[in-house]
């Protein structure tokens, strides 16, 4: 599918670093989403089941065309100029109540803000299931790394980085927006807007949703938190496109690993409907 974003979209992006779209995907790949998460083996199902799963694409066909999407990706490039390139994905049961922060605190480039992130739902969001907050306008503050805040460049100081952010959202005024949005809608956001996630005020209720990030152009890549001294470059491991042969491998993993595990997946299955038993008492 190919849809163009219209002006009016283009400059509410580059007003508020934040646009609601239309995802554009099929309800099969959709719900296949869920589907493949709730068949991931051992460790990678337990750490689904605790809050996130990270990078699931390399196991999951569905979240991998989600994160691969070519309509997505061309109306990512519409909003910067060059072209856009998934390189991870993370995959939530529920929400996160995470403390504001910019992803750029994570995944940086040189030059600054050639990173965004895409936020899909793969059910409705409603106040209750912790939706995404953000601050519309906050992608126009400058760079903001541990040691742009007095602190040493580490994961170890990041309590202190999120107290700093609230003080530059309480400074700024910032106010608040929801991710309240319909299934298979999905939120852009830049590399810089201040986001997280509300509070989730009835704990029985799910809050399905996938991240991807991407890059974008020919930067350079760095991680903050491991920038002491010089700054830690990496070379990301891109997502293949939808049809590669790369993408066919993924295909094929993810079926040996499906037909390789199946009484651990009933195991864990079991496991799984325990949780959400004790979940909803």
């Amino acid at each position: 599918m190919n849809i163009q974003l219209t002006q009016a979209e283009i400059d509410t992006f580059h007003k508020d670093g934040i646009l609601v779209i239309e995802s554009g995907l099929s309800q099969q790949v959709i719900d296949g989403i869920s589907s493949d998460l709730a068949e991931m083996p051992g460790k990678f199902l337990e750490q689904y089941q605790a809050g996130r799963a990270a990078d699931a694409w390399v196991r999951c066909p569905n979240v991998h065309a989600a994160a691969a999407d070519r309509s997505i990706i061309q109306r990512l490039q519409q909003l910067y100029g060059e072209e856009a390139r998934p390189f991870q994905t993370l995959n939530f049961p529920w929400g996160t109540e995470q403390a504001p922060h910019a992803d750029s605190i994570h995944f940086n480039s040189e030059p600054f803000g050639n990173m965004c992130g895409v936020w899909l739902a793969l059910e409705d969001i409603g106040t209750d299931q912790g939706p995404l907050i953000y601050y519309p306008g906050s992608h126009k503050l400058p760079e903001i790394n541990f040691e742009d805040l007095g602190l040493e460049p580490s994961y170890e100081k990041y309590k202190q980085y999120e107290d700093g952010i609230a003080a530059k959202i309480k400074e700024h005024r910032f106010t608040p927006r929801f991710g309240t949005i319909k299934k298979g809608q999905a939120i852009v956001w830049a590399a810089n807007v201040l986001h997280g996630g509300a509070p989730q005020t009835d704990k029985s209720l799910s809050r399905l949703s996938q991240v991807t990030h991407y890059y974008f152009g020919n930067s350079k890549y760095w991680r903050p938190g491991f920038s002491k001294g010089d700054k830690a470059y990496f070379e990301p491991r891109w997502i293949p496109p939808v049809g590669s042969p790369a993408q066919g491998e993924v295909m094929n993993f993810a079926r040996r690993l499906k037909n390789a595990t199946r009484l651990p997946r009933i195991r864990s299955s079991i496991e799984a409907m325990v949780q959400r038993i004790f979940r909803s008492n």
